[in-house]
């Protein structure tokens, strides 16, 4: 997801939002036997959504300009009216919980000048059922631009794992974390990176059981409406940091892509590929990932995206492979953008347009 969003969308209020995302799960086509539900709605700009350990969401909220809704929002249950618990935090796209603190990645200071900001990752605790009573900052000073701090996921070492958004479009930055994926401790100590050369990457998953990161990228803008493929990549993560291509390799081959490891699997063009859940099993399907593709900008001649998709994965002779599957369809322009699989084992989609949040349930195995 660019820092500068689809500016052409006009944000209403929060009851509005309400009642635009009630009908949205009806509208929704998915798998037979899926059924769709509306979870949440009133949180306008819904980027991102994690659960703590009693089951309950919590939802980032953000876009290109402030505003009030700004920050992170509490829903206890399915149909509750949603608390808004953390405010005035810019571009908040990322939060997990973890050891009782509930780490937050946005944009530093309040401010939509990408002149003067800069990407934190900050830890909440103590929450009271209105806001939290302390706060610490993990991360700060991470250089950015064009793009932004993107999702947060605890890895099974212990550390945080956290995107880190390009500085710009289609050029290095001179950072080398501007554009990656990096890791800390929960005390904010050992930073380290696991992956540089990424345009975006907004979404971030580990496959159950294992050590290995999938990662979503946005492709850049620059090429035109059919190229390059927005991808998913894998890392192996605590070993040496790979090179993922950005800006010059785009799976275009050839000189630019030598010794670039190439994508677990691409995506349309321009598709705002973010948000991913990975499910060892889900209902029919065996192991998947579920990828949440927020759209494509106006400026492009061909629509990509606005859907879920899911990626069937193996591992075959010490290898990932991938197959691209349809999930879900039907919702509006510019909505799908955070994707969790919930304590119930259902895949929850955040709605960033219509501020809603819909869960995919799915159908009981036979003998389950």
């Amino acid at each position: 997801m660019k820092r500068i969003m689809h500016a052409a969308i006009a944000l209403t209020g929060a009851g509005a939002l309400a009642l635009t995302a009630a009908g949205q799960a009806a509208a929704i086509t998915a798998p037979p036997g899926v059924r769709v539900e509306t979870f949440a709605t009133g949180i306008p700009q819904a980027t991102n959504i994690t659960f703590d350990a009693r089951g309950r969401a919590w939802v980032t909220s953000g876009g290109n300009v402030t505003v009030p809704s700004d920050g992170v929002w509490f829903v206890p249950r399915k149909g509750a009216r949603p608390v808004h618990v953390v405010k005035g935090i810019f571009t908040a796209l990322g939060l997990t919980w973890y050891r009782n603190e509930l780490y937050v990645s946005y944009v530093y200071p309040y401010t939509p000048n990408p002149a003067v900001t800069s990407g934190r990752v900050t830890a909440y605790s103590g929450f009271d059922g209105r806001r939290f009573r302390s706060s610490r900052t993990v991360l700060r000073d991470i250089p950015i631009g064009e793009h932004t701090m993107d999702s947060i996921v605890p890895g099974p070492d212990g550390r945080l794992y956290v995107g880190v958004g390009s500085k710009f479009d289609a050029q290095p930055s001179p950072d080398r974390i501007s554009g990656s994926v990096v890791s800390v401790l929960p005390s904010g100590q050992g930073r380290r990176l696991e992956a540089y050369g990424l345009r975006n990457p907004y979404g971030l998953a580990f496959v159950p059981g294992t050590r290995t990161l999938l990662v979503t990228d946005n492709g850049r803008d620059d090429l035109g409406s059919f190229r390059p493929p927005d991808e998913l990549n894998v890392v192996e993560t605590g070993g040496p940091a790979p090179f993922l291509g950005f800006p010059q390799c785009y799976g275009q081959g050839g000189p630019a892509c030598r010794g670039v490891q190439p994508p677990l699997a691409k995506f349309p063009p321009h598709a705002s590929s973010n948000g991913i859940a990975v499910a060892e099993r889900w209902g029919m399907f065996g192991l998947s990932a579920f990828v949440a593709q927020n759209g494509s900008s106006p400026q492009f001649s061909v629509r990509t995206g606005s859907n879920v998709v899911r990626v069937a994965l193996a591992r075959r002779g010490g290898r990932w492979v991938s197959v691209v599957r349809p999930f879900a369809a039907g919702f509006r322009q510019y909505d799908p953008l955070g994707a969790a699989l919930g304590p119930d084992g259902s895949l929850y989609v955040t709605l960033w347009r219509s501020g809603s949040v819909v869960r995919f349930v799915p159908p009981r195995r036979p003998g389950s």
